[in-house]
């Protein structure tokens, strides 16, 4: 028992550890689409539209991999007893990464 949730205490940590190592970037990558597009409104800067358009979406979509980040490492955590808890397969690895993606 004691070792199953030292499992689940390293699997906790592992996900905590990707969530802050990939919202770190995301983080960046948002605060400055966003500080351009709200510098270019302020300063009234006029961009081509494709390229306002490539700066919108780099917000959008850095938008949308914070919250598929936020959502997988609730999912995480929530699973981390199920996942140490199940045999580990032949090679050592235990995934089931079915309704992830």
């Amino acid at each position: 028992m004691r070792e199953e949730s030292g499992n689940c205490h390293e699997i906790r940590n592992f996900g905590e550890l990707l969530r802050h190592e990939l919202n770190n970037p995301l983080t960046g990558i948002l605060g400055n689409a966003e500080l351009l597009l709200v510098e270019m409104h302020r300063q009234q800067i006029t961009l081509p539209e494709e390229a306002r358009s490539r700066l919108e979406t780099i917000a959008a979509l850095a938008v949308r991999m914070r919250e598929t980040v936020r959502q997988l490492s609730e999912d995480w955590q929530a699973n981390a007893l199920d996942f140490s808890t199940q045999p580990t397969p032949k090679g050592g690895v235990r995934a089931d990464y079915r309704g992830v993606l």
